[in-house]
């Protein structure tokens, strides 16, 4: 099930954040400073080009492949775009990217001058956020089985909204300490992890005749929403979470708006039944 298989992807793909503080301290302590993250960047980038061109065969069968150019770009581009359930679902994983970026770009702020953490006690409060997010997705794959992949996106959008509205007005009340702060973004990762991994999977069976167009769109707009995210959550200050967590609850309540698009979802038009997972038309 696609679905399962998102989840394990984003399981794996947590364990980047869970280590790179510790790993990126490390390399300016001991490994050349500033620079040598990027020539470490570098190396690894290199490393995983070749890896590619050399080691990992193409897997998409020849009589399913498409001719390239921009013309072909383009139709496949329009086709998944006029797809609204794809777009809602798209739309959600993409402001809940958005939620995450608001987090990562404002975290330093908030766990040293906010709450007061030390450097070393941050990044291990920043790792433990990711952690969850990690185990949340891992868990995922296992729920997948029981429970329709709609309703765990919805649970987890749910779940963002709740956790992320509730500490925006705890702070805005000036209540905010380290236990509430750590324990709602806690929540709101919960929900993170049940969201990327079957938005992702529901995003693409809309498209399976163009799902490599479905997915670079879809990551696309998730980069897109984590540049714009990241700046605007530093305007407020270095001294405040409002900006955070305001952040992080607007891009909340858009992937839950985003999801009345998805009403009525069946599988997309024209598209045979044996190309689609089992999943993608079954209902809640």
């Amino acid at each position: 099930m696609p679905s399962r298989l998102f989840g394990v992807l984003m399981a794996l793909g947590g364990i980047a954040p869970i280590m790179a503080p510790l790993a990126g301290g490390a390399v300016v302590s001991n490994a050349g400073g500033w620079r040598g993250v990027f020539w470490i960047l570098s190396g690894a980038s290199l490393l995983m080009f070749l890896a590619v061109l050399f080691f990992i065969p193409e897997s998409l069968p020849k009589q399913r492949r498409r001719p390239g150019g921009v013309a072909a770009t383009l139709q496949a581009a329009r086709s998944v775009l006029t797809d609204r359930a794809y777009v809602g679902y798209t739309l959600a994983f993409s402001f809940a990217c958005g939620a995450l970026f608001c987090y990562i770009a404002a975290s330093a702020f908030l766990l040293q001058n906010v709450l007061g953490f030390t450097v070393g006690q941050a990044s291990v409060a920043f790792s433990l956020g990711a952690l969850t997010a990690t185990l949340s997705s891992t868990a995922n794959t296992k729920l997948v089985g029981r429970y329709h992949p709609r309703l765990l996106l919805r649970i987890g959008l749910a779940t963002m909204l709740i956790a992320t509205t509730a500490a925006l007005v705890v702070t805005l009340a000036g209540q905010l300490n380290r236990v509430l702060a750590l324990g709602l973004i806690g929540i709101a990762f919960i929900g993170i992890g049940q969201v990327f991994g079957t938005a992702t999977a529901l995003a693409i069976e809309r498209v399976p005749h163009a799902a490599g167009t479905g997915s670079a769109v879809l990551g696309t707009l998730q980069s897109i929403l984590g540049g714009v995210a990241a700046p605007l959550v530093g305007l407020g200050g270095e001294d405040t979470a409002v900006p955070l967590f305001a952040g992080m609850a607007a891009c909340s309540l858009i992937a839950v708006l985003a999801v009345l698009l998805t009403r009525g979802d069946t599988p997309s038009p024209g598209v045979p039944r044996g190309d689609m997972e089992p999943s993608a038309s079954a209902a809640i």
